[in-house]
């Protein structure tokens, strides 16, 4: 039969280590600092197994010992011990493989060095291992003064257990810490965030995806935007987005606000030009960017908004055009004026003929005509992208407007004994159109190809009814259109680079004009070219439905 008084002990004792890992916060997992679990851990030692002093040395990779931390002993006592000792003789050293050392008789042992000096005495001693996963390593011991009993093998697995708890604590902790710091580290980072938004020159704003709330607005976009944010609500997002309209003043669908596109996409949208019509009635032309934002599951978090005042950029380029407007105009009157000088000049000694008076009055007039075309197309490339109202639209047909294009071609210098072939069938599908301007693109496309090669011209139309559109393509036979420059011949003030051509570089307008006005009759333009010649080609749609309300 067990000694009662043994089990009671054993009881006590068990209730003892239950307690400590119940309220201990080094045991129970709470977050602690590491200099916090290890201070504490010898006193619950020494308890537990009813110790007279517990320690907790820390320990170096090389085994020195860097601090120690005592329990069991007064003010005065733990004075007179001094520094940590070297960590040679038992406090430096364990059971085999790390196993929990027990000596009965300390004194007796033959490694019994390395103990402070000024230290009460000890006779028993009991010494674990204590090691995080993170390599944070002590030694916990417990000791008793001589005229106690020595430690038993159930205080060993006591101290033992102890001693796991603490390793799990010491984990928890340093988890804590690192907790805190990248904490820190991303508070930090989301205030510098904060700041850059805040004293950005453009206007950010960015939307929790889960709450539709806008949780970072810079001062710019409260500025562009004429909205306060004040409440940062699901109201403010409608606000927001009422502001979205195209440039032409027409309302964005929700579903084409670049926030909105963004979120439901999952990709960044823009740069778009976009006007904000502000609650105060002002409008504000943007250049509007957004872009989602992903958390660690892949899932939207929020989005961003970016968007740019070009106020000012229009400002500018209206003055552009403004200014060339202008000049257009006041070049017109003296370039009549000298036109008809020359004209007059040239008559007056017709008969005569005095080849010198001639050879000034002709290249006199050839160059105003040149400028007389430069003036009229900056004029025309202005009022076009201004919007003006230039166009004159009637139902109409092509085999009308490429004959009298074809007969203007062959009137003109470079069209004197050229051969234009054209195949234009009569019956072509009518189109509801501008006849001049779209004459205007034929006669670009066929001067053209008359200036950059000496063959035969082609001039083909078709009819595509899959597609409900009239093509038309102009063919030649010259040096072609360099590689690469297929798409740029048709901007402003282009002109091509390492090609042939027969006479003056032109202004490069010809054919901006003509993407532009093809462009307002919602057709298209391009090129296809080789080294045997090129076919510059447009279409325009056929709308029937609108050709007979016209007509009725």
């Amino acid at each position: 039969m067990k000694d009662t008084k043994s089990v009671n002990t054993t009881k006590d004792h068990a209730r003892l280590l239950a307690s400590a890992i119940s309220t201990s916060p080094v045991l129970t997992g709470r977050k602690v600092d590491i200099a916090e679990t290890l201070r504490s851990l010898p006193e619950l030692a020494r308890q537990l197994v009813g110790a007279d002093f517990g320690a907790v040395t820390i320990h170096q990779e090389d085994g020195r010992v860097t601090r120690m931390i005592y329990a069991g002993l007064t003010e005065e006592q733990a004075l007179r011990i001094g520094n940590p000792p070297i960590g040679a003789g038992l406090l430096g050293r364990l059971g085999v493989n790390n196993a929990p050392l027990r000596i009965d008789d300390i004194a007796g042992h033959p490694q019994a060095e390395g103990f402070p000096s000024g230290h009460p005495a000890m006779k028993t001693l009991l010494v674990v291992r204590v090691t995080s996963q993170f390599g944070q390593t002590a030694n916990l011991y417990v000791a008793r003064g001589p005229e106690r009993e020595g430690f038993t093998p159930g205080d060993e697995v006591k101290i033992a257990a102890l001693a796991s708890y603490a390793e799990i604590a010491l984990d928890n902790a340093r988890l804590y810490e690192q907790e805190q710091r990248l904490r820190a580290m991303a508070q930090a980072a989301e205030q510098r965030m904060a700041a850059v938004i805040k004293g950005s020159a453009a206007g950010v704003v960015v939307k929790d995806a889960a709450t539709n709330h806008y949780v970072q607005i810079s001062g710019e976009a409260r500025r562009i935007s004429g909205i306060d944010f004040d409440d940062a609500s699901a109201a403010d997002a409608q606000h927001f987005e009422s502001l979205y309209h195209w440039p032409d003043g027409k309302r964005m669908a929700l579903d084409d606000i670049p926030m909105n596109a963004a979120l439901a996409s999952g990709q960044g949208v823009g740069p778009t030009e976009i006007l904000f019509v502000r609650p105060d009635g002002g409008h504000v032309p943007v250049l509007v960017s957004s872009a989602p934002v992903f958390n660690e599951q892949g899932a939207i978090d929020s989005v961003v908004c970016v968007f740019v005042d070009i106020t000012r950029i229009k400002e500018l380029d209206q003055a552009k055009d403004d200014f060339l407007s202008m000049i257009t105009h006041d070049l017109r009157t003296p370039l009549t004026t000298i036109k008809g000088l020359a004209a007059a000049a040239l008559d007056s000694v017709a008969d005569s003929r005095p080849d010198a008076a001639i050879g000034f009055l002709e290249p006199i007039d050839e160059e105003v005509d040149y400028l007389a075309e430069l003036v009229a197309n900056l004029l025309d490339m202005t009022r076009i992208e201004a919007g003006g109202d230039m166009f004159d639209f009637e139902v109409c047909h092509l085999a009308d407007i490429a004959t009298d294009s074809v007969a203007r071609m062959n009137r003109s210098r470079d069209g004197q004994g050229r051969r234009i072939h054209v195949n234009v069938p009569p019956d072509l599908p009518a189109i509801f159109a501008d006849p001049g301007q779209v004459g205007r693109v034929v006669d670009n496309l066929l001067s053209n190809a008359l200036k950059y090669s000496e063959d035969d011209i082609g001039v083909v139309a078709r009819f595509d009814a899959e597609s409900g559109t009239v093509r038309v393509e102009v063919s030649d036979r010259g040096p072609g259109i360099p590689v690469g420059q297929e798409k740029a011949i048709f901007d402003r003030f282009a002109r091509l680079k390492g090609a042939g051509r027969r006479g003056r570089q032109g202004s490069g307008l010809g054919l901006a004009i003509c993407r532009s006005i093809i462009t307002a009759h919602f057709g298209e333009i391009g090129v296809e070219s080789s080294e045997r010649g090129s076919r510059f080609w447009f279409s325009l749609p056929i709308d029937r439905d609108e050709q007979q309300d016209w007509r009725s």
